[in-house]
């Protein structure tokens, strides 16, 4: 007989591989202005040089530029404006798509290593809700 395991013992729904895959920015990494303010401000530059080197316009809105495949601000699979990235870098993995569509989840389980391949996708959202909830 197996003995169940409990939430203690379950591995996390998601722990980040550092593969830098999300960062590809597939479709594109939105970013709003205040958001383009903070980076420029890291950065210790001014927001129209901001602008002028990361940033592109397409018809959904501003995003960042992709270099070589992927975000223009990693280097060795690292985020040089990680304190302050933009919501949808943030918000990884838990996209609204994978949060509502059990498919669109499961296609995410075989490209990000970081989701657990064990992970069903109620589980899946009960930790968005509880990542929300101590994020608020």
């Amino acid at each position: 007989m197996t003995k169940a395991k409990s939430s203690a013992e379950k591995r996390p729904v998601f722990h980040c591989q550092q593969c830098g895959d999300c960062c590809a920015g597939r479709g594109g990494i939105f970013v709003r202005p205040e958001e383009v303010g903070d980076m420029a401000a890291f950065l210790e530059m001014d927001e129209p040089e901001f602008y002028r080197r990361f940033v592109e316009s397409s018809p959904l809105g501003n995003r960042l530029t992709i270099a070589n495949g992927v975000c223009v601000f990693v280097e060795n699979n690292r985020c040089r404006v990680h304190p302050v990235k933009p919501f949808i870098c943030r918000q990884w993995p838990f996209l609204p798509a994978l949060l509502v569509d059990a498919e669109e989840f499961e296609a995410a389980k075989g490209a990000c290593p970081g989701i657990n391949p064990e992970c069903s996708h109620a589980d899946f959202v009960d930790a968005a809700l509880q990542a929300g909830k101590n994020n608020p």
